[in-house]
């Protein structure tokens, strides 16, 4: 890949912390329209003419902010990954997890209950996400990063080589059988939430010893 085309695929994130009140309102616009046709036409491949005009921007407005629909696609994975971020980083079980496994299976049920309210974007995440893998991968690293958080805060953890790559094939774990129980299933049902709660707890069970101190008093 040229230089040219690598300054091309970062300029959202060059450009978008810069924008003004105009600008930040009509990324806004932009990002709403192409999620709402992604879910319409269930994941078929936009053109930008299409956003910008459905989003109501002008051609001009709207090539200021992205470079084109490749660009607008990986701020949308970006975006749609950093709220579930945040969501995450809120967490507070009603219990002191019992163990590492429960916590596990704890994280794994609030994902589902997430993305069960946003079952329309794990239809067409697999567009997006072929659309944009830099962005996706930088989200990814920093959903593992804020799983690993999450788990220090409840857990002495031990040293673990590379743990947040291993932690971002966790999440993935629990992405692929989400994304399948919608695709078969419309929805993600408690039978795949489960499903990922096994798959993503033994993965652990590998890298992690049967049992962890716990930060808390559990008395």
């Amino acid at each position: 890949m040229k230089v040219t085309d690598l300054r091309a695929m970062n300029r959202s994130e060059e450009r978008i912390p810069r924008l003004r009140t105009r600008g930040r309102a009509n990324r806004k616009k932009l990002l709403r329209s192409a999620e709402r046709l992604l879910v319409t036409n269930r994941g078929a491949a936009l053109r930008f003419s299409d956003v910008f005009e459905s989003a109501g921007v002008s051609r001009g407005s709207a090539y200021r902010i992205y470079i084109g629909i490749d660009d607008l696609m990986q701020d949308l994975a970006s975006e749609w990954i950093n709220n579930f971020v945040a969501y995450l980083g809120e967490l507070q079980p009603e219990h002191v997890p019992k163990d590492w496994q429960q916590f596990s299976d704890f994280i794994v049920e609030r994902a589902t209950g997430y993305w069960t309210q946003t079952a329309d974007t794990l239809r067409v995440m697999p567009r997006v996400r072929s659309d944009a893998p830099a962005s996706y991968k930088t989200a990814l690293r920093e959903l593992s990063d804020c799983i690993a958080a999450l788990f220090a805060r409840y857990y002495s953890m031990p040293e673990v080589p590379n743990w947040t790559s291993k932690l971002s094939f966790y999440v993935q774990l629990a992405d692929a059988v989400f994304s399948d129980s919608v695709r078969v299933e419309n929805r993600i049902t408690d039978k795949r939430m489960v499903e990922a709660q096994v798959l993503c707890r033994t993965y652990l069970s590998f890298h992690l010893p049967d049992w962890i101190p716990s930060r808390l008093d559990t008395r």
